[in-house]
């Protein structure tokens, strides 16, 4: 087993490391800090997904790099969220606090002017967000020309926030001498792009993760319509004893909407969106972490840089548009040595989705039933023993005068008057609806249909009519076939009649979407034999479970 003395890290830094009982590093931790740690300054890429130890693989070699007799920045740590930044300031602070190194945080919602304070009095590392960053730089509060490192973590996720701008203009208040110690899951383009503009026969790392989440985390999916989901999400916390953990949406109003349902059915639960102020989301953070809140319902963005060791469930409202983010939420449980679930909900076309995150990224997704009502009365009348123990000790107010009026009556008065008490207090706040889901009946010839993806969406100037036209260049598909077009961020999706040939996908082959090369494939077929086109990646039936 390797240990952090075997990386060449100064003695007063493994010391700090061991008091915080760092022992063993992790792949990208060996890989990088040595190298990064290195007499000549070098630019570096690291690749790695979330909850692998990528703050103090960047964190180490800068502290011990720091000259502590020169009282300016000399690290500049930039992260794209407010919560990610402090994040990496709480990780850098337990070690930089003990050793003499002075750091701050700066994002905005926080008082400038403070921040300006905190300069002034001296600070060797800087973490903050893009745009609060250039703020400082525009107004020349600290000196840019003595920074040696630039560390962009999240680097993919920035580009992702619309961050580009702000990348660039912080580049242009570096020195000519630094090096940029660049983190990111990802390599998309706007990463190459980085990496050849600004960056010099950079070192690269990549930590490959054969499996997604990981090993103490179990992965299921349930098949649930859109409009059961909130009936399937409360089930799955009531079958649960102490459920804590995320509830993850596409979009804020969604997030706001379930956290609203949940609310109402009292349940200790936040939202955690773009709209919220810095003052709101450091008060559902700091609830969220001290256990007074056990739901959070967040959006991918807003949820980025919260770690939580005992999460217990991760739930998936629905599978995220960029498959990269499901590895981003998954790893929210199952860490630190503990069990986690991440459960995500999926319509029945959308089971193929599941196959091809299981082959993208490894491991295996289980198919799941959301939780019977059976199930759950189960469980809740399996707490009234535990609720009978802690009673043993507890005063009781008016006890005698209770026991006055109960003393005369019968045996099944008394068993009457207990099974409705206690009813109403395991029972009565149940959500006992009927869910449709996971069984998938076989369906009538007016529910057969196949559904073909493009690689193209809203983002690309994408509308419906512009793939209706797409379609209709091939003169095997007739207008009526179309059943709906779907036109998502970055994706579209078309249904089509079950009558439609299925050699429509490979007449599709060569033609152009409002001038762009496109390219369709078949992502499923319901209810009809498995038919397979030249560019369909082998579709198949959906008329029964996996």
């Amino acid at each position: 087993m390797s240990t952090f003395k075997d990386l060449q890290i100064s003695p007063e830094i493994l010391t700090v490391l061991e008091e915080l009982s760092f022992i063993e590093p992790t792949e990208i931790q060996k890989k990088a800090i040595p190298l990064l740690l290195s007499p000549q300054p070098i630019d570096f890429h690291g690749q790695a997904q979330t909850g692998t130890g990528k703050t103090l693989a960047f964190g180490i070699p800068l502290l011990q790099k720091v000259d502590k007799t020169i009282q300016t920045p000399q690290g500049l740590i930039v992260a794209p969220t407010r919560e990610l930044a402090v994040q990496i300031y709480e990780s850098l602070y337990k070690v930089g606090s003990k050793i003499g190194v002075k750091i701050a945080v700066m994002y905005g919602g926080m008082s400038i002017d403070e921040q300006i304070r905190t300069l002034r009095r001296g600070v060797h590392i800087i973490v903050g967000t893009p745009g609060r960053l250039n703020d400082h730089l525009r107004k020349g509060t600290f000196a840019a020309g003595a920074l040696e490192t630039l560390v962009l973590d999240e680097a993919d996720i920035m580009l992702e926030m619309g961050f580009k701008e702000d990348i660039e203009e912080l580049m242009g208040y570096l020195p000519k001498k630094r090096q940029i110690w660049l983190f990111s899951a990802t390599v998309k383009p706007g990463i190459a792009d980085i990496m050849r503009k600004h960056m010099r026969e950079t070192v690269s790392v990549r930590i490959t993760s054969n499996v997604v989440g990981t090993e103490r985390t179990k992965q299921y999916y349930c098949i649930v319509p859109f409009r059961s989901r909130l009936h399937a999400i409360t089930r799955v916390i009531q079958a649960v004893p102490d459920f804590y953990g995320f509830i993850f949406c596409q979009t804020k109003v969604l997030a706001g909407e379930v956290s609203d349902q949940l609310m109402k059915r009292g349940y200790n639960v936040a939202a955690l969106h773009g709209d919220l102020s810095q003052t709101q989301r450091n008060a559902v953070i700091k609830k969220f972490k001290s256990g007074d809140t056990t739901i959070l319902v967040a959006t991918d963005v807003a949820a980025r840089g919260i770690d939580i060791p005992n999460i217990t469930h991760v739930i998936n409202y629905s599978i995220p548009e960029d498959l990269e983010s499901y590895i981003h939420r998954v790893g929210r449980t199952g860490r630190a040595g503990k069990e986690g679930i991440a459960i995500t909900f999926v319509s029945r076309t959308e089971q193929r989705t599941i196959s091809h995150i299981e082959r993208k990224f490894g491991g295996k997704i289980n198919p799941m039933d959301v939780p019977s009502r059976e199930t759950v009365v189960e469980h809740r009348l399996g707490q009234i023993l535990v609720y009978r123990d802690s009673l043993k000790d507890k005063q009781i107010n008016e006890r005698e005068r209770i026991e006055a009026h109960i003393k005369d009556m019968s045996k099944e008065d008394l068993l009457l008057l207990t099974t409705h008490l206690l009813s109403d207090k395991f029972l009565d706040t149940l959500d006992l609806e009927e869910i449709p889901y996971t069984h998938v009946e076989p369906v009538s010839r007016e529910q057969q249909y196949q559904e073909i993806f493009i690689n193209v969406g809203a983002e690309d100037g994408v509308t419906q009519e512009a793939v209706r036209r797409y379609l209709m260049q091939t003169p095997i598909i007739k207008p009526e076939q179309i059943i709906t077009i779907r036109v998502i961020k970055h994706r579209s999706f078309v249904k089509l009649s079950s009558d439609c040939s299925p050699d429509l996908v490979s007449s599709l082959r060569g033609l152009s979407l409002d001038g762009r090369k496109v390219q369709a494939q078949v992502t499923c077929v319901v209810g009809q034999p498995e038919q397979r086109s030249s560019r369909s990646y082998g579709s198949r039936t959906v008329n029964k479970r996996r």
